[in-house]
């Protein structure tokens, strides 16, 4: 059982909360955004045909590292780091999914 410092949230309320709250920096939103369309795209093209099925290995790294930066750049956390992803207080995949969703309002010109 692990133990949580954060009582139990529902996914909005972690998105509008504490995710929202560590990508404030613009530029750290665009390096999120890049990273998670050109890892979609990646994908996109092994899944055409395109590309080699190999080149799907690089689909972590092309997805997180633009990210990953940003954070290190520009929204700095010393408290949470910048793998928030590992995480203890909140599932690992409402981040992965948190970065998605606030990608496609990016595109249509929404903040998170």
């Amino acid at each position: 059982m692990s133990q949580t410092t954060k009582p139990r949230i529902s996914f909005g309320q972690f998105y509008r909360g504490d995710y929202a709250a560590d990508h404030r920096h613009p530029v750290n939103l665009a390096m999120h955004a890049f990273g998670t369309v050109a890892g979609l795209a990646l994908l996109a093209a092994v899944a055409f045909g395109a590309i080699s099925w190999w080149w799907a290995l690089a689909f972590p790294v092309v997805h997180a590292v633009p990210g990953l930066l940003g954070h290190r750049l520009f929204d700095r956390n010393a408290a949470v780091g910048d793998l928030r992803v590992l995480r203890g207080d909140y599932p690992g995949l409402w981040f992965i999914a948190a970065n998605h969703i606030m990608t496609a309002g990016l595109l249509i010109g929404r903040r998170p």
